[in-house]
């Protein structure tokens, strides 16, 4: 099928391209307890192995399809979105150069920080019997980079994250550098999630879970992003 082909070619490139990067996004997620399906690898690099990555990447068959610099003054990091099509359907890399930024709050992260906050995961696809293992920021980070976020997919991430052992402490010292309005605002977003009865069929969907397992991973969801603002607050 088109979609485990695309799948299969993402995990593929995971164990061809230099162990020299961060997996955030999707595929991130997807190495800790319930993977969901992505055609999307996010990737954060250093500076001086860009010029490396694209020459591997267009080897395999992608090209540059954009490219933006200077996200952030203090890190001067840049993204670049390379693609591919499987039949007619696409598959990208995106690299963050140096760092990522998430566009909703500007909070930015070095490529070192999130080196620091990184683990080496078997990282595997929904759909396809395969895997690479690969450096991924760990579960804290991805929590506090979704929360940056905040999309919809980022929400859904969020709530399968907190379904495992998690330290708030260290997401709440990973927010400290981002607006803090900004985050509550994202906070409440999700918590309203959380309460609305028709979120299940989409979170239930993503990740395969089953009903028994439903309940109980969203009141913990609720009860660590609560944990979550309570940190934040603490001081007002």
């Amino acid at each position: 099928m088109k979609i485990e082909e695309r799948e299969r070619l993402c995990l593929q490139l995971l164990k061809r391209l230099p162990q020299e990067f961060v997996l955030i996004g999707g595929y991130a997620t997807s190495s800790f307890e319930f993977p969901r399906f992505s055609v999307d690898l996010d990737l954060v690099i250093k500076g001086k192995h860009a010029a490396k990555f694209s020459e591997i990447l267009k080897r395999e068959g992608f090209k540059l399809a954009k490219e933006v610099g200077n996200l952030y003054d203090f890190y001067k990091g840049k993204m670049m979105r390379f693609e591919k099509k499987v039949d007619t359907l696409p598959v990208s890399v995106d690299l963050f150069v140096d760092m990522v930024q998430a566009r909703q709050t500007e909070a930015a992260y070095s490529f070192d920080y999130l080196r620091k906050n990184s683990e080496v995961m078997r990282v595997v696809g929904s759909g396809v019997k395969d895997y690479a293992e690969a450096r991924v920021a760990n579960r804290e980070m991805l929590v506090a980079l979704k929360i940056n976020s905040m999309r919809m997919a980022d929400q859904r991430d969020i709530i399968v994250l907190c379904n495992g052992p998690i330290d708030v402490g260290k997401i709440i010292g990973h927010l400290q550098r981002t607006p803090k309005e900004k985050i509550l605002k994202h906070i409440d977003l999700l918590v309203a999630t959380l309460e609305k009865i028709e979120s299940k069929d989409a979170i239930k969907g993503v990740f395969g879970i089953p009903d028994r397992v439903y309940q109980r991973m969203m009141d913990k969801a609720k009860r660590e992003i609560l944990f979550i603002r309570k940190g934040l607050t603490k001081e007002e």
